[in-house]
């Protein structure tokens, strides 16, 4: 079940976020969206996460990791 919250966001300053992600990118990605809600619960430490694993000192470029998250995500049929 998905939170209804999530796609249309909390607050004013969210939604005009929300509002202009969806329109350059035509709908908010699901990982803006469960990261910046309730962000000093989850978010910012996710991300924290999130950043020390893909942008770690490794073979790999960051545009490189973010094409496989790309695919992965294509794969899952998720959007990215």
């Amino acid at each position: 079940m998905r939170l209804k919250i999530l796609d249309r966001g909390s607050g004013l300053l969210q939604r005009a976020q929300y509002a202009i992600i969806r329109r350059f990118v035509g709908h908010v990605p699901g990982s803006v969206s469960a990261t910046s809600y309730r962000r000093n619960f989850f978010g910012k430490h996710f991300g924290r996460c999130a950043h020390e694993a893909l942008r770690a000192q490794g073979e790999w470029t960051v545009g490189e990791l973010e094409m496989f998250a790309a695919f992965v995500s294509r794969l899952n049929k998720c959007l990215y």
